[in-house]
């Protein structure tokens, strides 16, 4: 549009001279008002029209004649879809035709005059369409630029939203996971203990008239127990409050025995331990201990169950980098390694077992040589 206005600006100042020297000034004006007109349809219109082309070339031929002067052909360096230097060179041939042919001008000099004043024009023309052409393609470019930034920046915007969003709720995936271990930790370390309290304590009540001392044990047992789910309970308070929490290596066997002492007053099977392997003062990730003490529960609830194990051996070792947990029984179990990935993936406690173990880094072993077998290693997260 810019050059369509351009061009028609341009066109209305060739032919103020064209007006002085034509010898048909009306018909001068009616070809200028045609080219104003096919100027404005080809700025508009994008397909290219051979009627058009050869529509807009004879009104030009007709302009350039009907201005009697050399500035009415430089119409001809407008013509679309032309290459410049054919537009200059057929303007500056037609001129030159004209005054000798038509004009029958006989000053050669005169005439070789106006071809350099009509060269020169056509190059300032041309000059001044290179700076137009120039100055869209710099806001072209600009407006590009601006728009690229703004889209930058709306989809920089979107997406921290969306990393708003996805923080928000990984934030509270984590809070319900960590519910969700904590509410297990104290099921799994309190309801058990309570509920053999409660037994032992129904027990005791019916023995009080009868066997006393039977009774009075009975009820210290049952205290034991409770005592220790009150310090279990404790313990995972600790855990939740302190995001870094840390149990050493005692603390971890005190859990152990607690877990075999009731196991073993529930069910007069033999447990045998060892903790030799391991130091006191070794520090543990708090979830890596409580985790261990509930693979050691599901692995004597599993081997009396299916197993119908007498006795165990729990083992427990470590170093600074590694806390390794093996338990072995004497049952008779059908685990092979044939249907070990089956008997694995249909077992919900060791598949999550294993899952948690990978998931820290560590690893496991399962296999029946004489008896169940398992061994449970864990990454020491924190130095001894």
């Amino acid at each position: 549009m810019v050059y369509a206005i351009t061009e028609i600006i341009i066109l209305v100042l060739l032919t103020i001279p064209g007006l002085f020297c034509s010898k048909a000034p009306v018909f001068l004006i009616m070809s200028e008002a045609v080219l104003m007109i096919l100027t404005a349809y080809q700025s508009v219109n994008e397909e290219k029209d051979k009627r058009t082309l050869l529509s807009d070339l004879v009104i030009r031929s007709v302009f350039a004649v009907l201005s009697g002067n050399f500035s009415g052909f430089l119409v001809f360096f407008f013509l679309k879809d032309v290459k410049v230097y054919i537009r200059v060179f057929s303007g500056t041939l037609m001129f030159v035709f004209i005054q000798f042919v038509i004009y029958k001008n006989t000053s050669v000099a005169m005439c070789m005059l106006y071809t350099i004043f009509l060269l020169i024009s056509f190059l300032a023309i041309g000059f001044l369409y290179s700076m137009l052409k120039l100055a869209e393609k710099r806001k072209a470019k600009e407006n590009n630029r601006i728009t690229a930034a703004n889209i930058s920046e709306l989809h920089e915007k979107r997406l921290n939203e969306k990393l708003v969003m996805q923080k928000s709720l990984d934030e509270r995936n984590a809070r319900l996971l960590e519910r969700e271990n904590i509410s297990r930790n104290i099921h799994n370390s309190v309801g058990h203990s309570i509920t053999a309290a409660i037994m032992t304590l129904d027990a005791a009540d019916l023995l009080y008239d009868v066997k006393p001392d039977e009774a009075r044990r009975k009820m210290n047992d049952a205290n034991n127990r409770i005592r220790g789910s009150l310090e279990s309970v404790r313990r995972a308070v600790r855990v939740l409050d302190d995001d870094n929490a840390e149990l050493t290596a005692g603390e971890l066997k005190s859990e152990l025995d607690m877990i075999i002492k009731e196991f073993v007053m529930d069910t007069d099977i033999q447990v045998y331990q060892s903790y030799s392997e391991i130091r006191d003062e070794l520090k543990l990730e708090s979830d890596h201990a409580v985790f261990l003490t509930g693979v050691l529960k599901e692995l004597l609830t599993n081997g009396l169950k299916h197993g119908s194990a007498s006795e165990f051996t729990v083992i427990l070792s470590g170093d600074h980098a590694h806390v390794k947990l093996s338990v072995s029984d004497n049952g008779q179990s059908d685990f092979n390694d044939t249907n070990s990935k089956q008997k694995i993936e249909n077992g919900f406690g060791i598949k999550k077992i294993i899952s948690y173990a990978e998931k820290c880094g560590g690893k496991t072993q399962f296999k029946n040589d004489n008896g169940f077998k398992a061994m449970v290693e864990l990454p020491v997260g924190f130095g001894g």
